[in-house]
């Protein structure tokens, strides 16, 4: 039932599979589509490549996509590992098990509220970031709650789940911007892979409450805060093409710029024809 990506269909030379797709999407939106959806010269210029397979290795063929997929599997991990840990550690405490729980279940849903209020009017970047840091911020002050405040530290450990909680929604969608067509689909898959690998290591930040009750916290507070200055690093990607080939790839920050040819050709395309360059990303 659900239709395939029309970029990928471009991108594999399947044109006109793409155009019906969009035509169906525009026929039950009520929208009026334009005569001509693809550029002709451009369709001829894909046609006329050849198409190439792309595989796993793919992720780390250039400096730049490897340093995009090392950075991805990092904040994933570690996003995974802050939720999926103070989930778990919930129970650990004051006052009621099930209130405590109910409490860490209900304050996701402003989290996904703000995170969605967020990617559509905020730059990817710094949105990530700011909720990495509230998320890390306030777990690291936990151990300065004097023991009788019990309620200021479990509004603390909410407020930290909110912040990882927010990211964690967030990072699904920046990194599908991040990566190409070509290799979207491996590269969201490879993070999520690192994500589940954080949420086996989760239990065991918990577990470390046995030894010292502010040690989880201490923990994954600093890998959070360092998750969130990772981010910075990271291409913005709001209101930017979204990227068809490695190429058209967004620059990570600090990196050398080296065009290739198609680079250069895509460049100068864009600013040529810009209205259709930012319609159909090629």
């Amino acid at each position: 039932i659900i239709p395939e990506s029309p970029r990928w269909l471009i991108s594999q030379g399947r044109f006109q599979e793409a155009e019906d797709i969009i035509r169906k999407a525009a026929k039950i939106n009520k929208v009026t589509a334009p005569d001509v959806i693809f550029d002709p010269s451009e369709l001829q210029d894909l046609s006329s490549q050849r198409q190439q397979t792309y595989t796993i290795l793919d992720l780390i063929r250039t400096r730049n996509i490897l340093t995009i997929t090392i950075m991805s599997v990092i904040l994933w991990m570690i996003i995974s590992v802050g939720y999926f840990g103070l989930s778990l550690d919930t129970p650990n405490l004051h006052g009621d098990v099930y209130v405590n729980c109910f409490l860490s279940a209900v304050i996701e849903v402003p989290a996904y509220i703000i995170s969605w209020l967020l990617l559509r009017n905020l730059p990817r970047r710094y949105s990530m970031a700011a909720a990495l840091f509230l998320g890390g911020c306030v777990l690291l002050f936990i151990q300065l709650v004097p023991s009788h405040l019990r309620a200021l530290s479990i509004l603390l450990v909410m407020l930290g789940k909110f912040g990882i909680t927010s990211a964690f929604s967030m990072v699904y969608v920046y990194t599908a911007e991040l990566y190409p067509t070509v290799v979207r689909n491996m590269g969201v898959g490879a993070s999520s892979m690192a994500s589940r690998l954080g949420s086996i290591l989760s239990p065991y930040f918990a577990y470390l409450g046995a030894y010292d009750r502010f040690l989880p916290y201490i923990l994954m507070g600093s890998l959070t805060v360092l998750s969130g200055i990772l981010t910075l690093f990271l291409p913005e990607s709001y209101g930017m093409p979204l990227p068809d080939t490695i190429e058209q790839m967004l620059l990570v920050k600090g990196l050398e710029y080296r065009p290739a040819s198609s680079a250069k050709r895509n460049s100068k395309d864009e600013e040529e024809n810009p209205e259709i360059f930012k319609s159909t990303a090629f």
